[in-house]
């Protein structure tokens, strides 16, 4: 799975851990390459890879507990960080709820498939002048800007209580942003992620990107206010991955999530339903294990409505549940050096309803349609209030039709209120990072500001 350099840096490590005076250990080992093919103005001007091997080290003597990182590998430096985690965690305090490192599963580990082709640069620079080519057919003065880019992914952890796991995956990408010019500039944005490169349908995206963009070069200004709306799947995405934050184990137990005190509640709209479903292979980081080696399997966040349950790594099921058997496989697995914190699902998938695109349209008597959401924060954890722009191209509808596109607004809601009734959920998926999701229709959402473009 590892280069034998790695393979041996390991097993010099395991070595190490093993005669030191730690009570246990737990040991990370990552080989991450991320490639893409940057381009803006139309043309290439970026080819960059970065391939890194590192180590996750993480020790305890007694109640006492450290963690560190090393990208330097050399034996050497393995010896030295050994040292220094040695002179550490003689000095941290006493985490009184610490049960050790997890132990081996009873159950076998799931079979998951999760790798497949990557584009080498040759075949991204295809797939970018295929989309250049689309889009100038759409507009001959289109400029696109994006990127073409793979990450794959071999991660291994192993620990002094006999855990030993690893897993590989890959995923492809194309992210296609439009500029294009009339009286005024218009902008559009869309993105595909795959596991099979030949599933990557730049022509398409790109057409659809540029014919936004074009659109948006005449938007007109609406009042702000409270609207139906019908979401993207982008826009659909951004909202469950706030969603998700309530489930957070420490958001939760300290009253800081509009989850607490809600789980078995009627909460949100009967249509909803969403899982984190590690296991299927369709979701781009498909995984058996998390970050620390537990076993992953499906769980419903929200059924029909109603929250389940709240998600913990081993730390967090020590903490507030006094057993980190209880774990539900939530340490973030380090597939980028971005994404990480206590107990966070990567493998969304909102149920599909039985909706189209041409349904939601002509349901809807006056709204917009959302392609983005950006620069989307909360205002509120504790009552679930969100604050964020639309982008990428805002279009008002009366009546079922489209009449133009609209200048971007400022949206503030609070997700327990938008999520409350949803009108229409579309019945195609759509993948992202770490969400499957479709178009979904809500009857109000607040805009409370407006922007100039």
């Amino acid at each position: 799975m590892f280069s034998q350099n790695f393979e041996e840096l390991i097993d010099y490590a395991i070595k190490k851990f093993k005669i030191n005076f730690f009570d246990s250990f737990e040991i990370g080992c990552v080989d991450r390459l991320h490639a893409l093919t940057r381009f803006t103005k139309s043309t290439i001007h970026q080819n960059v890879s970065n391939h890194t091997n590192h180590f996750l080290f993480r020790v305890s003597k007694g109640k006492r507990i450290c963690s560190t990182s090393l990208t330097s590998l050399t034996p050497k430096s393995i010896d030295d960080t050994i040292s220094e985690l040695k002179n550490m965690v003689s000095h941290v305090p006493e985490i009184l709820f610490f049960e050790g490192f997890i132990e081996p599963p009873t159950a076998t580990v799931p079979s998951v498939q999760a790798t497949d082709s990557l584009l080498d640069e040759y075949q991204r620079a295809d797939i970018v002048e295929e989309a250049v080519n689309a889009a100038e057919e759409v507009d001959s003065n289109v400029k696109l800007a994006g990127s073409v880019f793979i990450t794959d992914l071999r991660f291994c952890l192993i620990n002094s209580n006999d855990i030993d796991f690893s897993h590989h995956l890959t995923y492809n990408g194309l992210i296609v942003n439009s500029l294009t010019e009339r009286e005024n500039k218009g902008y559009a944005k869309e993105e595909q992620y795959v596991r099979d490169p030949s599933e990557l349908n730049p022509s398409d995206i790109a057409r659809k990107a540029t014919e936004l963009s074009v659109n948006t070069c005449f938007a007109r200004s609406y009042d702000q206010g409270e609207y139906e709306v019908i979401l993207s799947p982008s826009a659909t995405g951004t909202l469950l991955r706030f969603l998700s934050f309530g489930f957070n184990g420490t958001s939760y137990h300290e009253s800081q999530s509009f989850i607490s005190d809600e789980i078995g509640s009627q909460l949100f709209d009967t249509k909803l339903t969403l899982v984190d479903d590690p296991l299927n292979e369709e979701t781009m980081l498909s995984s058996p294990i998390d970050g620390e080696g537990a076993l992953k399997k499906q769980l419903c966040l929200i059924e029909n409505g109603i929250p389940k349950t709240i998600l913990y790594n081993s730390f967090l099921a020590s903490k507030y549940l006094g057993d980190k058997s209880k774990t539900t496989a939530h340490k973030v697995i380090p597939y980028s050096d971005y994404i990480f914190g206590g107990a966070i699902p990567l493998n969304l998938v909102l149920q599909p309803g039985n909706s189209n695109p041409e349904e939601m349209f002509e349901e809807t008597k006056k709204g917009f349609f959302i392609n983005r959401l950006h620069y989307t924060n909360f205002v509120n954890r504790r009552l679930g209030a969100i604050t964020g722009l639309t982008r990428d191209g805002l279009q008002y509808i009366e009546n079922g039709e489209i009449v133009s596109t609209a200048k971007n607004f400022r949206f503030t809601d609070s997700l327990t209120r938008i999520l409350k009734n949803v009108s229409l959920i579309g019945k195609k998926l759509h993948t992202s990072a770490t969400i499957k999701c479709p178009a979904i229709k809500l009857p109000s959402f607040k805009f409370t500001g407006k922007s100039k473009h």
